[in-house]
């Protein structure tokens, strides 16, 4: 049997009240597909679908990997469009560089056999929502998302989730979590 999982950092619940309602109060009405707000994430992975039988040798190189850093702060800034200004597939909300989980997911691409060509700093984000590309192009003048939302997420752990499709929704189910020092 087959898991579809990911590497995420979780969010606490008042954080991801807070950006529930600021979905709410700022984009509500756009034709974007919004994600619920249990789902709110920092994926640093997506792995696919992945045999049961090797999900225990995940867990030990993603656990291995965790003892070896140190709990720290994310800062995020603001709302915008993603992944970049000629490819609008997401609003999110961006991430200030952090050399601490850079180097953890430099880390953990290695541990789980990603290629890596070089180390790069790595940008979090939290998707809000996926655009709906029919609409989203009928829409005059074309949109700016451009919206400060400063706060500060701790990172104490790396979660492993698995996303299912349950009665039309997507839910993810926290597998193993793994501390940091």
């Amino acid at each position: 049997m087959q898991k579809r999982l990911f590497v995420a950092i979780s969010l606490p619940e008042d954080i991801k009240k807070r950006l529930f309602r600021f979905v709410e109060k700022e984009y509500r009405n756009l034709p974007v597909k919004w994600v619920r707000k249990e789902n709110f994430h920092i994926t640093l992975n997506f792995l696919g679908y992945i045999l049961d039988e090797n999900v225990l040798d995940i867990c030990h190189s993603i656990e291995a990997l965790a003892q070896n850093f140190q709990s720290f702060d994310l800062k995020f800034l603001g709302a915008e469009l993603g992944p970049n200004s000629k490819a609008k597939k997401m609003i999110w909300i961006r991430g200030e560089k952090n050399k601490e989980l850079s180097e953890f997911k430099y880390q953990l691409d290695k541990a789980l056999g990603f290629f890596t060509r070089e180390k790069k700093d790595f940008r979090p984000h939290i998707t809000l929502g996926r655009i709906q590309k029919k609409e989203w192009k009928i829409i005059s003048p074309p949109l700016k998302i451009e919206k400060n939302f400063e706060f500060s997420a701790p990172v104490s752990s790396i979660e492993l989730f698995e996303s299912k499709f349950e009665k039309g929704k997507r839910v993810y189910y926290v597998l193993e979590s793994f501390s940091l020092r």
